[in-house]
């Protein structure tokens, strides 16, 4: 087999699947217009530690436990679809904070602010069923039984650089002066149509039976 073509189609896919517009996206620009450069890298970092979980449990067999125990994919599809209703909820009462603010009114120091913005990032991986359609789906179609160890590794590693690279570049722009400038004139409508977004990604995700 060969496996550098193999990894490269991979990381094709995958780039594709991460600049699809989602839940980890609005996070990360979120993040990047209220709280700079620092915070928006601090949940980009949160994103692609939330794919480094899902791709390792992606390694032993997420789509076996997901096929033994239906109910589980129905569990984090709820409980990911009520977390992102309770952010746009606080987005669209947010008057001169964040939208996701509410959750850390209260930011105190920097290094808090930093942590509270990976917090962000890695739970909207975990509880993101774009995230587990993917890694228990698409991913695991590359990745065959008695596969060589560094070709597993590198699997994981392009699932990871990925996230890095999308939502990194999308966390420089979002915290560039020009698109910050735009923010604080349209702050409030930005604010309401983010939590419109959040509400509506929560509501299918709760509602959808399938």
């Amino acid at each position: 087999m060969n496996y550098a073509s193999l990894l490269l189609t991979l990381f094709a896919v995958d780039m594709l699947s991460v600049i699809s517009p989602g839940p980890n996206f609005v996070v990360v620009m979120e993040t990047a217009v209220v709280h700079r450069t620092r915070a928006a890298l601090a949940a980009v970092v949160g994103v692609a530690a939330g794919d480094l979980v899902w791709s390792l449990v992606a390694l032993l067999g997420l789509s076996a436990v997901f096929t033994l125990w239906p109910w589980l994919y129905g569990a984090m599809k709820f409980v990911g679809g009520a977390y992102l209703i309770y952010l746009g909820v606080m987005a669209w009462r947010s008057r001169s904070e964040s939208p996701l603010g509410a959750i850390a009114a209260q930011e105190g120091t920097p290094t808090r602010s930093l942590a509270v913005a990976f917090f962000r990032g890695f739970i909207t991986t975990l509880t993101n069923p774009k995230s587990v359609a993917y890694w228990g789906s698409i991913f695991t179609l590359f990745l065959k039984p008695g596969m060589p160890l560094w070709v597993e590794a590198s699997a994981v590693s392009i699932g990871v650089i990925d996230a890095l690279l999308w939502y990194g570049a999308v966390a420089l722009l979002f915290s560039s002066a020009p698109v910050r400038a735009f923010y604080t004139r349209a702050q409030r409508w930005i604010q309401r149509i983010t939590g419109a977004v959040m509400i509506a990604f929560g509501a299918r995700l709760v509602l959808d039976k399938d």
